[in-house]
């Protein structure tokens, strides 16, 4: 067992924080919100915490804790610019704010080392920190979701104008969630950067938010495990089907479109509707 981990550890540390990213998006599709501003976020955290920690000589926990407050602030400024757009202008607007950040990183070579990224990161990130973090994450998500809270999340997305009528604050609510969001997407970003020991502001571009919205809607957008299941899918496919970079694309996409066609309630849903064939 410890030399199947020592083998696979840096596929097992991936598969933990893309899952901790994909929760972010979890709880934004939760009411209805397609968000492609995990890039950009995730971004502010992984140099924010880059340059305390090398810079400042700040201790990794305080600095990860700075990088999910800044994340946390820049997801309440942009959502409170956004969330007044719908549908594909609000998705678009996220994803605009991503490449924003994307280009500001490409081109401030003091802090972000630029195109040539920034060499020689401590790794401070070990498997067990994004175990316990991924662990607390889904906790309290879980929490969320099982609370008033999430009550409030299912009926606004049932049914949007019904809940500002009954009196709720629609705007405030979603951007509460969004700032939580973006919390997740800040401290995911300082763990990765901690555990690549290398960042470029192509690591945090449009491939990367797309990645983290894919997960929950391939595992399962509305399943406590479809977050986990979808981000585990999303690195170990790849990572097997390294001989061939066509065929890797080729066969998530088809994934993708199996699961929208065939499998609204995305893989959790499979044993379910498996379970109904065979009574039937």
């Amino acid at each position: 067992m410890i030399d199947i981990f020592y083998a696979y550890h840096n596929v097992i540390d991936l598969c933990l924080l893309n899952s901790m990213l994909a929760f972010g998006c979890f709880l934004l599709l939760g009411v209805n919100l397609f968000s492609l501003a995990t890039g950009g976020l995730m971004a502010i955290g992984a140099y924010l915490s880059i340059w305390l920690t090398m810079q400042q000589g700040w201790s990794f926990a305080p600095a990860l804790t700075a990088a999910i407050v800044a994340a946390s602030l820049a997801a309440f400024v942009l959502g409170s610019l956004v969330l007044r757009l719908r549908g594909d202008y609000f998705t678009m607007a996220t994803l605009a704010f991503t490449e924003v950040v994307r280009i500001v990183a490409l081109n401030w070579d003091s802090v972000t080392g630029g195109a040539l990224g920034i060499f020689g990161i401590p790794k401070l990130t070990e498997t067990w920190q994004l175990a316990l973090l991924l662990a607390l994450v889904i906790y309290l998500v879980w929490a969320v979701r099982n609370s008033a809270i999430g009550e409030r999340m299912r009926a606004v997305a049932a049914d949007e104008l019904a809940v500002s009528t009954a009196g709720h604050d629609v705007a405030r609510f979603k951007l509460t969630l969004f700032t939580a969001s973006g919390a997740i997407a800040g401290l995911g970003g300082g763990l990765a950067a901690h555990l690549n020991m290398f960042v470029a502001p192509g690591d945090f571009g449009f491939l990367r938010s797309v990645d983290a919205v894919v997960a929950p809607v391939l595992g399962g957008a509305w399943n406590i495990a479809g977050p986990v299941m979808g981000a585990t899918i999303l690195v170990v496919l790849p990572e097997a089907l390294r001989f061939s970079a066509q065929m890797r694309e080729i066969l998530i996409g088809i994934a993708m479109l199996a699961v929208v066609l065939f499998l609204p309630a995305g893989l959790v849903g499979l044993p379910m509707m498996s379970r109904r064939r065979v009574a039937s």
